[in-house]
């Protein structure tokens, strides 16, 4: 399935806010796109909230600023601050260093140079066969995602938030070729502006085509979004009032 066609379907059964997106890991610049741009100074969080905001390409490497997710898409080895949990701890979200070193256990992390930089697009412009897809929406938009997964299996959605690097969550769905359903992390919102009704579902790319399906077959099935509130269908209780002249009405026809 084509990024972009996958991109149709969201769009007409999700209709999010901002763009689905798609990230794409390398090994050498040679596999970057020749129009892809180039921030200095950023987070990760941020080279993606543009790309789904903005329709941009975006790469980004280690020359990104954020050491947890530097870490996590293994562009650099860990240092002993990060080791030692001092960056969870000072961040505010441990309450000892040793509680910070559980933190850093928590986030998922790719071999240290295995790759030399990833570059995210709005999947609507089919820029490559992503690695692994990201899609924000409001909770019940991003519901009919989770509905789609277990359409043809049942059973539970899992899943594990870890209250900060949302980024190696999302790049977990591609290790463990599993869906996530994320919650956003504080620095995404801090630093990526990702708003307050925002949530988030992230998918290895291999799991498209089913996700896809699924959507359609659901809402052909009557599970839907924007979900059909009952309320608008009932008949309601008019004021007196309202009642007798809409009989007057009815009598003068």
């Amino acid at each position: 399935m084509k990024t972009s066609e996958f991109s149709r379907f969201v769009e007409k059964y999700i209709r999010p806010s901002t763009y689905p997106i798609g990230f794409k890991l390398v090994r050498h610049e040679s596999e970057v796109p020749e129009k892809a741009r180039r921030f200095e100074g950023i987070t990760i969080c941020q080279a993606y909230n543009m790309a789904r905001r903005y329709r941009w390409t975006v790469y980004f490497d280690a020359n990104t600023i954020c050491p947890i997710g530097l870490v996590a898409y293994g562009f650099c080895e860990a240092d002993e601050l990060y080791r030692s949990g001092e960056l969870a701890y000072d961040a505010g979200y441990a309450s000892t260093r040793d509680v910070g070193i559980e933190f850093e256990k928590a986030v998922a992390k790719l071999k240290a140079g295995e790759y030399s930089g990833a570059f995210v697009f709005p999947l609507e412009r089919d820029e490559v066969v992503p690695d692994f897809a990201v899609i924000y929406g409001t909770p019940a938009q991003i519901l009919r995602l989770i509905h789609s997964v277990l359409h043809e299996k049942g059973g539970a959605f899992e899943t594990k938030i870890l209250g900060r690097a949302a980024c190696s969550e999302y790049l977990e769905a591609f290790i463990e070729k599993k869906p996530r359903f994320v919650l956003p992390c504080y620095g995404d919102r801090l630093f990526g502006l990702t708003q307050d009704d925002e949530v988030a579902f992230a998918f290895p790319w291999s799991m498209a085509e089913d996700i896809a399906r699924n959507l359609e077959a659901t809402h052909k099935r009557g599970i839907r979004y924007p979900v059909p509130a009952t309320s608008l269908r009932l008949k309601l209780n008019l004021p007196k009032s309202y009642e007798e002249s809409l009989k007057n009405m009815k009598k003068s026809d």
